[in-house]
């Protein structure tokens, strides 16, 4: 809808203008359109994913489930999407990239020591992870409270 398509309609412009535009750019409604062949792919440094979901870096897989961050890559494999692993997770960069063929991408913390971060990217590239999520705004671990506790 246009806003001058408002006339005819029992109330004022602006109002009209308030309920069938949106901020930034124009609402566009689509109603009774077929559904059924919609496509959401997309694709992420030229890597074509499913939709416009990747798995995001986090740690510790295996306190949820013993296989750990090897399943998590099995199930971004079977959604056709991408697995950022998170730099502490609970298994090898090997293990993960041995798990099956997921378009993997590897978190980098911005490490003060130079050669750790040096020996991390080069084990990213002989198993095939094929790029760099580099995490620059966490200088140190976080203070967990719960973790203190459970000490």
């Amino acid at each position: 809808m246009h806003s001058k398509n408002w006339q005819g309609w029992p109330f004022q412009k602006m109002y009209y203008d308030f309920y069938a535009g949106g901020a930034e750019n124009q609402f566009w409604p689509r109603i009774l359109v077929d559904v059924c062949r919609i496509d959401i792919s997309t694709s992420t440094l030229d890597y074509k994913i499913s939709a416009s979901i990747i798995i995001a870096p986090t740690g510790l897989h295996k306190l949820a489930n013993p296989e750990g961050e090897v399943v998590t890559a099995r199930a971004a494999a079977s959604c056709n999407t991408i697995m950022v692993l998170f730099f502490t997770s609970s298994c090898s960069i090997e293990e993960v990239a041995a798990s099956c063929n997921a378009v993997r991408f590897y978190q980098l913390l911005a490490y003060k020591k130079r050669d750790m971060a040096a020996t991390l990217v080069q084990r990213d590239e002989r198993n095939g992870f094929m790029a760099l999520v580099l995490t620059a705004d966490t200088p140190r671990l976080d203070r967990r409270e719960a973790d203190i506790k459970n000490k």
